[in-house]
């Protein structure tokens, strides 16, 4: 049988064979970016600079693999016989002839290059403009942050166009020691209003990295999945530090590659006692758990043990041995920095309520603040009756919302609401 590898490498979806082959996406999966498991292995899809279809092992050391590689490992897991590259071909080119896969031109997944030539990544530098709008600001970063010498300039701009809309995203830029290579973005779809973030580029061997001040040595590195998280982080315990600190951000999950890069860095900046000097911040979940253990492992030159398939209270069990790890209430250190927020912002509510200020009401709704039904019900017995009305009509609350179901006013109460809601707005 004559077989055409490259052609098959290029023209097979493999998106679409890996759920032919019982595959299913997962968290953080695109159609730019599939990822996808079996329960046991996460792979993530790319296409390389000879546009075939690669997949790389998230957690494990495969990476670049092809479909060719894909079958071979499927035909072995199915008759315990390793077959050759060549029986793999067939094999594959048996399901094309049989139209029993989907090639690239009918795929619905638009699967992008893990690498771009020096012409593109040249064009897509140019895009990116200094950071404006209010992505970061709704996440809770303020512009002290935004302004620091660890974070001025690490967030920029891009504009997009799409099918005649144009979409302003937020980004970063990942580096390595070849300089630039690609942009972790961020955003928000105006048709739905939801989030969205990718990658484009080479993340497999790249990194994010904060500013720091280049005539002194470095003292202290942080490491996270997420800018938005090292900021937060920054933020909340670090903001006007006089210690010259670095964050790297891996942009999601971490990979060999970014595991040598990082290893590279901290050589090349002669830090050299992994425990007093890096601090790994990554989310409080089982990924995050299994990256600071990778890391901390590669880092020191130690064998990795068997952590797949463990329970997540043993995952944190182990990371909280480490005495270099932080980690944060909630899920990741921006949720923790908007909870902080929010709180503040309760008691001003609350504040502002004892105080029957209606302009600071009025302004804490224009900031994005809206109070839950318990800190309501929870007011009902102390605020007057129409302080609660102006805040049901302020806010916009039904008036079945606890707290507010059973409040009544008298006639002369109802002008002077209407008067101070006036003056407030």
């Amino acid at each position: 049988m004559k077989v055409d590898f490259d052609k098959l490498k290029r023209d097979v979806s493999l998106p679409e064979f890996f759920l032919y082959l019982g595959w299913k996406f997962v968290s953080g999966s695109s159609n730019s970016s599939p990822k996808m498991s079996n329960g046991s292995d996460t792979v993530i899809i790319k296409k390389n600079s000879k546009d075939y279809y690669t997949y790389w092992d998230v957690h494990g050391e495969a990476r670049g693999k092809t479909i060719i590689d894909l079958m071979q490992k499927h035909i072995y897991d199915q008759t315990g016989r390793m077959p050759s590259l060549r029986e793999a071909g067939e094999a594959v080119q048996n399901y094309v002839n049989n139209k029993e896969v989907v090639l690239s031109q009918d795929s619905r997944f638009g699967v992008s290059n893990a690498k771009l030539d020096p012409n593109l990544l040249a064009f897509l530098n140019s895009q990116l403009k200094p950071y404006q709008g209010d992505f970061l600001q709704k996440r809770g970063i303020t512009q002290d942050t935004l302004s620091s010498p660890v974070f001025s300039g690490v967030f920029t701009s891009r504009e997009h166009r799409k099918d005649g809309k144009v979409y302003n995203n937020t980004c970063t830029r990942l580096i390595n020691q070849n300089g630039f290579q690609g942009i972790s973005q961020r955003g928000i779809r105006p048709e739905d209003g939801k989030s969205f973030k990718g990658i484009s580029g080479n993340k497999y061997d790249s990194i994010v990295v904060s500013k720091h001040d280049k005539t002194r040595p470095i003292e202290h590195i942080y490491i996270s999945e997420s800018m938005i998280d090292a900021a937060s982080h920054y933020q909340m315990k670090l903001l006007n530090t006089e210690k010259n600190i670095l964050y790297i951000s891996t942009e999601g999950n971490i990979t060999q590659g970014q595991m040598g890069v990082i290893k590279l860095l901290l050589s090349k900046q002669n830090i050299n006692n992994i425990t007093d000097q890096v601090t790994y911040i990554f989310d409080n979940d089982s990924n995050g758990y299994k990256y600071a253990l990778k890391l901390d492992t590669f880092l020191k030159g130690q064998e990795l043990p068997n952590i797949e398939g463990l329970p997540v209270e043993e995952l944190k069990d182990k990371v909280l041995q480490l005495p270099n790890v932080e980690l944060s209430v909630n899920s990741d250190w921006n949720d923790d920095l908007q909870a902080s927020i929010s709180k503040g912002k309760e008691c001003e509510f609350q504040d502002a309520i004892k105080k029957n200020d209606f302009t600071r009401i009025a302004g804490l709704k224009d900031e994005g603040y809206i109070p839950s039904p318990k800190i309501i019900d929870e007011l009902k017995g102390s605020a007057p009756a129409p302080t609660m009305i102006a805040v049901q009509k302020i806010f916009g609350l039904l008036s079945d919302t606890p707290g507010l179901s059973d409040i009544k006013l008298a006639q002369n109460d109802r002008q002077t609401i209407g008067k101070n809601i006036e003056q407030a707005l």
